[in-house]
């Protein structure tokens, strides 16, 4: 067989003819997490890719294709944090026919490599994506928490490229269109919890300015203070400029943002933040990207804080959006009861692998 590998375009329109391998490369990728997941929850559209994947001061995405028979049947982005040294995401994703194995996966798998490579960076991350249902074979990763099934055809790609499985993450989904009489009954007893130094605040759409510095170093935090079971975790250096930057590069794309702060009164700082976002489809589900409690400022139940105003406002912003799926560590036992407790259920898991070139 042979693999023709060409670059991936970020094209500047998504109606011309150099738009066909990133189309190509998003369908294939959602096509193959329906596959795997059981799920259309991890769905990405055209639209929204391409706003994550416009090169900015602070990263930059590259990928290339596989071709066979003149055929689009694979492709591979690598996401490169600027501020960062050593490390990069990379996802590899390939057509049916190809996912076990073959010619197409290890052209692909060395594509990446080699990207990585050119920018500097030995430690590849990687996710893969499960469903939720029991099986017998598992793989169990170092933090003991969780599993993912040894037989998928992902799970044996990973291993027969060199990665090891490092953390397993709970995907979870909240019905936006059910009873929030847990999420009212949580979020009264959490307030209640907190008392008066602590105060809720919540935006949709760009980040007011007079938050802006404490938001970035809340979500700069996400790298240090989250579990990252047997992972490298890499610093990332964000300030205001960069949230700015984020939110006018997504806006750009009617992406709409739905972020919910506590602030510490004595200090001012930012004690826990949570962010939801949707695409231009306000009847798609909802993404929850990053939420933390900061380190010193735990024990007040300020994660369903966070969790509870956000649900809460938001189905009020975005009242068609059918749900919210949300990743969780399997071993961050205090999120994942947050979360029961508000209503998310199972929806499928995912494996955070890692990969150290020689």
């Amino acid at each position: 067989m042979d693999v023709l590998i060409e670059d991936l375009i970020v094209p500047a329109t998504l109606d011309g003819p150099e738009a066909e391998g990133f189309l190509a490369m998003v369908q294939i990728g959602n096509d193959a997490w329906r596959r795997w997941s059981g799920t259309d929850l991890h769905d990405d559209s055209a639209v929204e890719f391409r706003a994550r994947a416009q090169e900015t001061p602070y990263r930059v995405m590259r990928g290339a294709i596989a071709r066979v028979d003149g055929e689009i049947v694979g492709a591979v982005r690598v996401d490169i944090d600027k501020s960062m040294q050593d490390s990069v995401e990379i996802d590899v994703m390939m057509t049916e026919e190809h996912e076990n194995g073959g010619p197409v996966v290890d052209a692909l798998e060395a594509e990446g490599e080699r990207i990585a490579r050119e920018y500097g960076r030995t430690v590849l991350q990687s996710w893969t994506i499960h469903r939720a249902d029991p099986v017998e074979n598992t793989l169990v990763p170092p933090t003991g928490a969780g599993w993912v099934p040894a037989d998928d055809p992902s799970t044996r790609r990973m291993l027969a490229a060199g990665y090891r499985l490092g953390q397993v993450e709970r995907n979870s989904r909240f019905d936006l269109q059910g009873d929030y009489e847990p999420v009212e009954r949580l979020l009264a007893e959490a307030t209640a919890t907190a008392g008066p130094d602590y105060r809720a605040v919540w935006w949709a759409g760009p980040t007011p300015p007079e938050y802006a510095d404490g938001y970035a170093k809340a979500i700069a935090r996400m790298h240090s203070d989250v579990p990252s079971g047997d992972l490298v975790m890499e610093a990332s250096t964000w300030d205001a400029e960069r949230v700015f930057e984020r939110d006018a590069r997504f806006a750009s794309a009617g992406t709409l943002f739905g972020v919910t702060l506590v602030i510490h009164e004595p200090t001012g700082e930012v004690a826990a933040f949570n962010e939801l976002t949707i695409g231009p489809d306000r009847t798609k589900p909802t993404s929850q990207w990053g939420t933390l409690v900061m380190p010193e400022h735990r024990g007040h139940r300020l994660g369903s804080i966070v969790k509870c105003v956000g649900l809460a406002k938001w189905h009020e912003a975005v009242p068609e959006s059918p749900c919210v799926s949300t990743f969780n560590a399997e071993e961050n036992r205090y999120m994942l009861d947050v979360n029961e407790q508000v209503g998310f259920v199972p929806a499928s898991y995912a494996g955070a692998w890692e990969k150290k070139l020689a």
